[in-house]
């Protein structure tokens, strides 16, 4: 009678080192896929026109509802301002900041016998640095700033996120102001968003400093974000910096609510590989 011949005990001894070959291989596999998940950040930028509305009245509330609405992760504010008015003081971020439970950084861009104005960021996560760089202007303009905090979104991980607002009464200084961002933020080590009311169109010369470097979150797009503009009056952007891989998707003009101010407010989701 046949009987089949049994198998070595060399045969069992490579088969099980062939299932501990391939089970590393997948665990390996499984480790890399994680370490590329993306991490990906909701961001906001909103002139909110001295929180007055375009009835001329205070509208504060009308500001917090669309971010509370959105539920940006950052927000970069632009016209913000710390007033006092019957000897009390009304101090706009941070009012915001308290109702939304996020961070904030203010950088004044100019003083008057009552209180500033400025730009501001709002940040769910606190920031571990914040700097205020004044930009430069022709004698007579008014004084302008870039204002970036630095927040770490997870352990080993933090960007650079910036708020500005150029010049809009000369297109000279807003072409300087846009140029001089540039090379403040392109030799960044950390990723960075920029969130601005440039004051100018795609077609013009402020927006060419950041054709090469950075990203438009809203490339393409003819949605105006100046409610009393015409089709294509892009004023506002979100830019990323092309330091490292990333994403953008889901850019949007919010247009719902056009009496909160003269600004649309954009949102974008970034991802960063």
């Amino acid at each position: 009678m046949y009987s089949p011949p049994k198998k070595s005990k060399r045969f069992g001894l490579v088969k099980r080192a062939v299932h501990a070959v391939l089970l590393l291989l997948m665990m390996l596999t499984l480790t890399s896929t994680e370490h590329k998940r993306a991490t990906e950040v909701k961001v906001m930028s909103f002139n909110i026109r001295h929180g007055i509305g375009m009835d001329e009245q205070n509208n504060m509330l009308g500001i917090l509802k669309i971010i509370q609405n959105e539920k940006p992760d950052l927000v970069a504010l632009q016209a913000v301002d710390s007033l006092e008015t019957e000897g009390k003081i009304q101090f706009q971020l941070r009012q915001l900041a308290i109702q939304t439970g996020m961070y904030y950084v203010y950088g004044i861009t100019d003083r008057s016998d009552n209180g500033s104005q400025g730009v501001g960021i709002l940040s769910r996560w606190p920031f571990e640095k914040s700097q205020i760089i004044n930009l430069p202007s022709t004698p007579g303009a008014d004084p302008k700033v870039l204002l970036c905090g630095l927040v770490k979104l997870h352990k080993g991980f933090s960007i650079r996120f910036c708020s500005s607002r150029l010049e809009y009464a000369s297109v000279l200084d807003r072409a300087l102001q846009a140029a001089y961002i540039n090379r403040m933020l392109e030799e960044s080590i950390q990723p960075v968003v920029l969130g601005m009311d440039m004051g100018a169109r795609p077609n013009e010369q402020p927006y060419f400093s950041f054709r090469k470097n950075w990203r438009d979150a809203a490339e393409g797009s003819l949605l105006s974000t100046w409610n009393e503009g015409l089709s294509g009056d892009r004023l506002d952007y979100i830019f990323v910096l092309l330091n490292n891989s990333v994403r953008v998707s889901h850019y949007k003009v919010i247009r719902k609510y056009p009496e909160v101010s003269d600004h649309y407010p954009i949102t974008a989701t970034i991802e960063f590989w």
